[in-house]
C-alpha cells in the first residue's frame, strides 16, 4: 500500500514537472514550434514518460491552457470579478496564459482548443449565471474586453493603459466590464452626447 502510494505521488510529482516545462515551452514558442523532446528532455525524462502522464501533444496543450488560466474567477460577484479582470496581470503564470494565447492564435489546433477552453470555461459558466437576454453574447463581450485590454496593457503596453496611480484605468476598466455584464454603474448613457 505504501509502495503505491509513493508511485501516485511520484507520479504527481512527473507530471507537474512536465506541466511547468510545458507552459515554459508554449510561452516561449507557437504551438508547432513546441516539441514534446524538447519538453521532456527541459526535465531530464523520456519522451514516454510525457506521453504517459498527457497522452498527446495536444492534451497536454489542453492541461496548460487549463493552469494558466483564471477560469475559478467566473465563480465571484460581479463586483470582484471586475475587478479581477481590470488589474494588471502580476502573477507569471498569468502572464505566461496571455503569452501562450498570443503564441497559438496562428496554430488552427491550438485555436481549437483555445476555443473550446473560451467557451468551456468562461463564456458558457459566465453566461449561466447571468442569465436573460444576450447572456452568451454579453459573456462573450467580457471575455473579448478581458483579453483585448490585457493584450494593450500588459504585453504591448500602451501608455494611456500603463498609467500610474493618477491615471489609474482600473475604474474605467472595471466600468466597461461592468458594463459588458449587463450592470451599468453610472446609471447614464456614456455614449449619450454633451449636454448644452
Amino acid at each position: 500500500m505504501r509502495e503505491e502510494k509513493t508511485g501516485k505521488r511520484s507520479a504527481e510529482a512527473t507530471k507537474q514537472k512536465v506541466l511547468a516545462a510545458a507552459i515554459s515551452r508554449f510561452a516561449r514558442a507557437s504551438y508547432e514550434e513546441v516539441r514534446l523532446r524538447d519538453i521532456a528532455a527541459d526535465v531530464r525524462l523520456d519522451v514516454a514518460l510525457v506521453h504517459r502522464a498527457f497522452g498527446s501533444k495536444d492534451q497536454l496543450f489542453a492541461a496548460v491552457i487549463a493552469a494558466t488560466s483564471p477560469s475559478e474567477l467566473v465563480t465571484a460577484d460581479r463586483e470582484a470579478l471586475c475587478a479581477a479582470f481590470a488589474r494588471r496581470n502580476s502573477t507569471p503564470c498569468q502572464n505566461e496564459g496571455l503569452q501562450i494565447f498570443i503564441r497559438s492564435l496562428t496554430s488552427p489546433l491550438a485555436r481549437s482548443a483555445l476555443r473550446a477552453h473560451c467557451s468551456r470555461d468562461f463564456v458558457e459558466p459566465l453566461a449561466a449565471r447571468l442569465g436573460g437576454p444576450a447572456a452568451r453574447q454579453r459573456a462573450a463581450l467580457f471575455v473579448a474586453s478581458t483579453i483585448g485590454v490585457a493584450i494593450l496593457r500588459d504585453i504591448l503596453e500602451i501608455d494611456p493603459l500603463c498609467e500610474p496611480a493618477e491615471g489609474d484605468c482600473q475604474p474605467l476598466i472595471e466600468g466597461l466590464l461592468a458594463s459588458c455584464l449587463g450592470d451599468d454603474r453610472q446609471g447614464a448613457d456614456v455614449f449619450a452626447p454633451p449636454r448644452d
